[in-house]
């Protein structure tokens, strides 16, 4: 999982090496070479299109360092900038890469809720549900590339940090249950920084 930064947290994972055909493959082959070409040119290219258009129409920047947030992959929604974690995997890093052009695709709706937020309108606890709500849904997108993609990605025996999320049989089950206290804490930390004194003015304690 990843931070959204204005505001996921997977750790990594050693992973599969894709195995050894018997049949070579085409030179300008894109799958299993590393994790951006596997997502934009192999398999799940549709998720980059959507980022590509909730980011104005600008291709998403995708670099490899360390994410500020503390977790193996965030997305900057304002610059359309994502960050994977250098120490991943290809099979994690492709993972993280579309999970987090999944984010980048939901901006219009990170962006309403900031709005509402800014508005006073949510709570702490609201804000941190409604982004990760939207988490949830990437969460679903991603596990469907997984099953779809990760044997043309080379990484068929791979376990995904994701995978651990799909017992989860809704949205309440997986924020009660399965979202670490950590990753709900980045978006209640942003709140307070960001927009606890807009939802005071608006509700105004009792005297």
């Amino acid at each position: 999982m990843s931070g959204r930064n204005n505001p996921t947290p997977p750790s990594a994972n050693n992973g599969a090496n894709p195995s050894n055909s018997a049949v070579a493959k085409c030179p300008n082959d894109p799958c299993g070479k590393d994790a951006i070409s596997n997502v934009t040119k192999c398999c799940g290219s549709e998720i980059f299109d959507e980022a590509k258009k909730a980011n104005g129409g600008k291709d998403p920047k995708i670099v490899f360092g360390t994410p500020s947030s503390g977790f193996d992959a965030e997305t900057d929604t304002s610059t359309g900038t994502i960050t994977v974690s250098s120490a991943s995997n290809k099979c994690t890093a492709t993972e993280s890469v579309f999970f987090e052009l999944a984010n980048l695709s939901s901006k219009p709706n990170f962006d309403k809720i900031d709005a509402d937020a800014a508005a006073g309108k949510l709570s702490r606890e609201d804000y941190a549900k409604a982004n990760e709500k939207e988490e949830y849904n990437n969460v679903k997108k991603t596990h469907a590339a997984i099953d779809k993609c990760k044997e043309k990605w080379g990484c068929k025996s791979h376990t995904f940090d994701l995978d651990g999320f799909r017992p989860a049989t809704n949205f309440n089950d997986y924020y009660d249950h399965y979202v670490a206290e950590s990753h709900k804490n980045h978006y209640r930390t942003s709140w307070d920084s960001n927009y606890k004194s807009a939802y005071d003015a608006k509700h105004p304690s009792s005297p």
